[in-house]
């Protein structure tokens, strides 16, 4: 008996075997910190940010709209309530943890900053897995 076109379509693949996966070195750089906000500045988060990165961060760059607005912004860039703020190591620090991110977050919280969403920074392999933002 002969199989049916249809029975033929529903075959099941055979079975794929794992494949020797390749070392990966992966090392955390920084975060994105996410902010919502439409009362400061650029200049005033700017500021508020500085103060609060703690000695294991330092803050790299803040950009609105995927345009640098901090440091060396310029004020009549238009901007909306989302924000960008780049934290990254300090040369200091041989590393840095998710621990140490929560301790960030929580000085960024309390410095009445609303964080909406974080995207860790990492390197695999020395390769950095992130974008540059703009003036980096």
């Amino acid at each position: 008996m002969e199989a049916s076109a249809d029975e033929d379509r529903f075959k099941l693949a055979p079975l794929v075997k794992d494949r020797p996966k390749a070392e990966v070195v992966r090392e955390l750089d920084g975060v994105d910190v996410f902010l919502f906000n439409n009362e400061l500045v650029s200049d005033e988060i700017g500021e508020k940010l500085e103060a609060v990165a703690g000695p294991e961060f330092s803050l790299a760059v803040i950009t609105n709209r995927g345009v640098k607005v901090y440091p060396g912004g310029f004020p009549e860039t238009f901007t909306t309530d989302h924000w960008r703020c780049r934290f990254q190591i300090n040369p200091e620090q041989k590393s840095i943890t998710n621990e140490d991110i929560l301790k960030l977050l929580s000085r960024v919280q309390q410095a009445g900053l609303d964080f909406i969403k974080i995207e860790n920074l990492y390197r695999f392999n020395g390769e950095l897995g992130y974008s540059l933002g703009q003036g980096q």
